[in-house]
């Protein structure tokens, strides 16, 4: 048997709970609204039914005011339900009773679920469930899927779907004086039999002037809004009031009545824990400064002490890529086969990344933590009086928020959940710079960058980071409305504060665990795909002829200066063909890059895997063997630079390349060589490849042979402060292009589906690339000709933001939309 079972209610009464309780699926569930803002489904079996479940994005209503009332109204009428789950928050029974009676007169029958009794109960509400049940003759289970209770309930339920159907009658409520109209149009329109709902109800949205209803009916009834003006006419023209209004007060008193009928209140009156939290977070003098300090915890927290951790992560990452040097074939002196150089550098891209997992599990359990506590919708409201000045709105707090303001978001949700959002200047204004926010893919870059060039200075940096990218989106929305959006319609901003929740170890792990390995999962497919697509375009066209022929002579060279060099000793029988040579240059490196990183037991592993050639490797007091020795350091240093020579030609010569060094008369201003350039074209494909091809570019830069093997285990950001040339004044210029840079691929896809305009979509696209190339370069030739240090620089950026948001804040806005009367109000 299979079933399809729908999960309304209001928002964050906990329908995702209930929805991962029961199914056993995890979507993402936040103690906030607006989280399910589209229809998402799950397929489980209890016993022998195959339930399909819908969870609908939360409505207060069935009207279709909001993009969630359309979704859920639509889902229910395309989907034909069996059953609807109504998903009550027992701590606002009376106000989610509003959405119960629309329910219950869809014509499928309703099972009610009072969520959160046990939020109920500490507030002192006590609801009797079979009473409730009695009166409005549909089940009633109490529940708290946050502790898991009452999901054998459900499940049982859900078992009796067949029973419940058979025996359900349409609920009809007496709408008293309104009836004769609703009979009328209920007689006169014609419904298409595939539909399963109730034609009563249809009348009933009909007489509301529900558009969504009035396009449906339109198929069967060519005539259907003069049918419905003519009956609202009547009624209005009979009780002067509004069909609206009518149905609204009628069902509001009707869930007054059952509240009163079922629940008892026994500490009304008295200040709720939530109550006198608030007093303290939403307080106008201090929760700014507790913001502030949420933001600081999160950062000083997540990235300073996480990139501690990646001390004890390094080692590991560091013997992965070494098992990976071993296993793949080995170099002919200067000649590196192609899949050995292709392994290297996917393996250098990964590790470059992955290495960052500390941070992102402890950022992701900040997060968590603060979504489940109920902080976030508190940060809409003490944010929308700010970004109401700036032509924002508190909902956009949310898609900021997912985008990473926070640090450690995604741009495509954040983009995505602007949908929510009734203002559509500021949805518009929202949409164009939720890329600016420190997206997840940006901290492995900024991270990078700090580790390289202010290890000392990392958490004002990251301070700077963290709220310079709020600074420039606020900015940038003021000159957006102010100018080619100030024609857009706006709207008020309404938003539920939900009750504080206690999060739970077990949530926070779990969801931070997911977010982690949605993480790697991207690192592992996307990533490395477009690493792929990267050192195919490194490679090709390859070196020409006569480079080539250079780097074989450089070569020659260097194996005829090793040969003159052992010719006279004892053990030169053992290195006199080129074979044995590069066998015993292998050998030679490996050991000390296995030596430099610290690997156990590696004299021993050595000795038993080569024993003949070990002793040129250590040669202790045997004065042949450290002639041979000596002879092969210096090899080593002769490789080592034809190998990094090579592959700089390499790279300058490929398409890649040539395109980075086509931007640099461009892009020199801001301080960036081609090398920057190649990061950021790669970086549009998937903001974490600019990671990837820094510490895959920067991995060859070795110069003598000692520092050559230390440089095989140096971390990324040491090898690009050794090897890149940059100072932290171009750290910092790359750090603010990297702040206003374009968005990338798949967010540019979202904000043509969200904006519904290839205009858009471009402008999107082109202005912040603009904007971060004018911005950086003359941030780094000021700071250039002052001859101040990258901390400065980026203190002075810093500054210079607030100080025009603090101007801009004081900018007296347009409030009053009319003028004339009597001069002065004087008569």
């Amino acid at each position: 048997m299979e079933i399809k079972v729908a999960l309304a209610g209001q928002p964050n009464c906990g329908k995702s709970t209930i929805f991962n309780m029961i199914s056993g699926i995890h979507q993402h569930i936040a103690n906030y609204p607006g989280v399910t803002v589209d229809k998402k489904s799950g397929f489980f079996s209890v016993g022998d039914i195959d339930i399909e479940m819908i969870d609908l994005p939360g409505t207060y209503s069935f009207s279709s005011y909001s993009l969630e009332e359309k979704v859920a109204k639509e889902a229910i009428i395309n989907e034909n339900p069996d059953l609807i789950l109504n998903i009550v928050d027992a701590s606002n029974l009376k106000r989610n009773l509003y959405l119960t009676f629309q329910l219950l007169e869809i014509g499928v029958p309703v099972v009610i679920i009072l969520n959160m009794c046990d939020v109920a109960r500490r507030r002192g509400i006590t609801i009797d469930s079979e009473k409730m049940s009695e009166i409005l003759r549909c089940p009633v289970i109490c529940a708290s899927a946050a502790k898991n209770e009452g999901k054998v309930e459900i499940l049982d339920i859900l078992k009796k779907t067949d029973e419940i159907k058979k025996n359900y009658e349409e609920f009809k409520i007496n709408y008293d004086e309104l009836e004769i109209y609703i009979s009328e149009i209920e007689k006169t329109i014609k419904v298409n039999n595939e539909l399963s709902i109730s034609k009563r109800w249809l009348a009933l949205k009909a007489l509301e002037k529900d558009q969504a209803i009035v396009n449906l009916l339109k198929a069967d009834n060519d005539n259907i809004d003069e049918i419905v003006s003519a009956q609202t006419d009547k009624f209005h023209d009979t009780f002067d009031r509004d069909v609206e209004s009518f149905l609204a007060s009628f069902r509001y008193e009707n869930a007054d009545v059952i509240f009163h009928k079922c629940a008892q209140e026994t500490r009304r009156g008295e200040l709720t824990f939530t109550d006198k939290i608030d007093k303290f977070v939403l307080n106008r003098w201090l929760s700014f400064p507790i913001l502030l300090a949420v933001i600081v915890i999160i950062y000083q927290s997540s990235i300073v002490f996480g990139y501690k951790l990646t001390n004890y992560t390094w080692p590991v990452f560091a013997a992965i890529k070494n098992f990976i040097s071993d296993i793949t074939p080995a170099a002919d002196i200067s000649q590196i086969p192609m899949i050995t150089d292709m392994a290297m550098w996917l393996t250098n891209s990964t590790i470059a990344l992955l290495n960052y997992l500390p941070i992102f599990f402890i950022l992701f359990a900040m997060i968590a933590i603060l979504e489940d506590v109920g902080y976030m919708p508190r940060m809409a409201f003490i944010l929308d009086k700010v970004f109401r000045k700036f032509g924002l709105h508190g909902q956009s707090t949310l898609p900021l928020v997912l985008g990473g303001a926070f640090v450690g978001g995604c741009a495509v949700p954040g983009v995505m959940s602007t949908k929510g959002i009734s203002d559509d200047r500021a949805r518009m204004a929202t949409i164009l710079t939720v890329p600016l926010m420190n997206c997840l893919a940006k901290v492995p870059f900024y991270t990078l960058l700090l580790g390289a060039f202010f290890p000392k200075d990392m958490s004002i940096m990251l301070f700077y980071i963290s709220t310079v990218t709020v600074l420039a989106a606020l900015i940038i929305a003021k000159f957006l409305t102010s100018t080619v959006l100030k024609s857009r319609e706006t709207a008020p901003f309404v938003m539920e504060l939900p009750p504080y929740h206690m999060p739970t170890f077990k949530g926070v792990i779990i969801r931070s665990f997911e977010r982690v390995w949605i993480y790697i999962k991207k690192v592992c497919t996307i990533v490395i795909a477009v690493a792929v697509i990267l050192f195919a375009l490194l490679q090709f066209p390859g070196l020409s002829t006569e480079k080539q022929e250079h780097y074989n002579q450089e070569e020659t060279k260097a194996l005829a200066k090793f040969d003159r060099a052992v010719k006279k000793s004892t053990y030169y029988d053992k290195v006199d063909t080129r074979e044995e040579v590069a066998e015993l240059l292998n050998l030679y490196d490996g050991y000390r890059a296995k030596k430099m990183g610290g690997s156990k037991d590696v004299d021993e592993k050595y000795q038993a895997k080569n024993p003949d050639m070990y002793k040129f490797l250590v040669p202790k007091a045997d004065a042949e063997a450290k002639k041979i020795n000596s002879a092969l350091r210096k090899l080593s240093t002769d490789r080592n630079r034809i190998l990094r020579e090579q592959k700089n030609d390499k790279i300058e010569s490929s398409l890649l390349g040539m395109a980075g060094r086509a931007l640099e008369p461009i892009s020199q201003f801001a301080g960036f060589d081609w090398k920057i350039n190649v990061a950021f074209l790669s970086s549009f494909a998937a903001r974490e490849s600019a990671v990837a091809t820094l510490g895959s570019i920067y991995e060859s830069g070795k110069e003598s042979g000692e520092a050559a093997n230390a440089d095989e285990n140096l971390r990324p950001e040491e090898r690009m402060a050794k090897n890149s040339g940059y100072t932290p004044l171009h750290a910092a210029s790359i750090i603010i292009f990297m702040l206003l840079t374009p968005p990338c691929i798949a967010t540019m896809i979202v904000v043509k589906m969200q904006t519904n305009s290839w205009v858009w979509m471009c402008f999107g696209m082109f202005f912040p690339f603009v904007l971060a190339l004018i911005v950086s370069s003359i941030f780094f030739s000021i700071s250039l000709a002052a001859s101040i240090s990258g901390l400065a620089a980026m203190s002075w950026y810093y500054f210079i933001l607030l100080a025009i948001v603090v101007i801009l804040w004081f900018v007296p806005e347009k409030r009053i939309n009319w003028s004339g009367g009597i001069k002065g109000n004087k008569i």
